[in-house]
């Protein structure tokens, strides 16, 4: 079941931007948690052709609720997402309808850390802080994310990371991870915004989305060429070119907790270990 969420007024309205292709694990933890914070009527989806049944009845099903499913065919070739991406973004800051623009993965959570710098996952509080961020006109920046870990669905690695956002009518062009924006020359205003990422798949499903995501841009077969490439997606190299071991030895050390994330997922129906289904 889908959570019959009932949107109430807010004081910032963000809209959230995502290209996905079958990603079977994530997508609806992805939509519930975005409706959850911003109504899924402020959700659009940008599906590259999926044809798992589970994916398209995921979307149908949202669909229903009031998010936006843009359907591009199988055959658009993945090696332009920034422009899909970019031009999302431009139609939808024309609306005039959002104060922040958020391109998104189908594996990234917003959450952020308090003023405290503590992480926090509570509704109101980001909400809050999302309002004092509009109206920037520099791009936003987030830089931290926190790395799943198999297995310990609240234990996440801190990791420095790059992602910009936007505030209404400011939007740009970004590459295609939207790490940078590639139209604007103003430094980025960092934000305590942070991105739950989960990355971490069983391994079996990790080479498998791995090798889909490269194989436009390397020969996923040739190891040599892996390990010497460095162009889009070459952090999902690692995958390929590791064992089972290697990688699940890549979860091991220390991390920090984050129970909260983990109850509100239970509390939204959301099973915390859907990663490694």
């Amino acid at each position: 079941m889908c959570p019959n969420l009932t949107p109430r007024p807010h004081s910032v309205r963000v809209a959230c931007i995502m290209m996905q292709r079958n990603e079977d694990l994530c997508l609806y933890p992805w939509l519930v948690w975005h409706g959850h914070l911003f109504g899924y009527e402020n959700l659009y989806v940008i599906d590259h052709g999926s044809d798992d049944a589970s994916v398209q009845a995921t979307l149908l099903r949202f669909e229903a609720l009031g998010a936006h499913i843009l359907r591009l065919p199988a055959a658009a070739d993945f090696r332009d997402k920034a422009a899909f991406v970019s031009g999302a973004l431009t139609w939808i800051d024309a609306l005039g309808l959002y104060d922040l623009l958020f391109p998104l993965d189908c594996d990234e959570f917003m959450v952020m850390r308090d003023e405290a710098g503590r992480l926090s996952c509570a509704k109101e509080p980001l909400l809050a802080y999302l309002a004092s961020l509009t109206g920037v006109t520099a791009p936003l920046l987030v830089q931290e994310n926190l790395l799943n870990s198999l297995n310990n669905p609240q234990g996440f690695w801190p990791e420095p990371y790059r992602k910009v956002f936007f505030s209404k009518g400011h939007s740009g062009t970004v590459d295609a991870g939207s790490h940078q924006c590639t139209s604007r020359t103003e430094a980025e205003q960092p934000t305590r915004v942070v991105y739950a990422h989960f990355h971490h798949k069983p391994y079996a499903k990790q080479l498998m989305m791995s090798r889909e995501k490269l194989r436009s841009y390397v020969n996923v077969d040739d190891r040599a060429a892996l390990a010497a490439y460095r162009g889009i997606g070459w952090h999902l190299v690692a995958n390929l070119l590791k064992t089972e071991q290697e990688y699940i030895g890549m979860m091991t050390g220390g991390s920090v907790q984050f129970p909260e994330l983990v109850a509100a997922f239970e509390e939204l129906g959301i099973n915390p270990g859907f990663c490694e289904s």
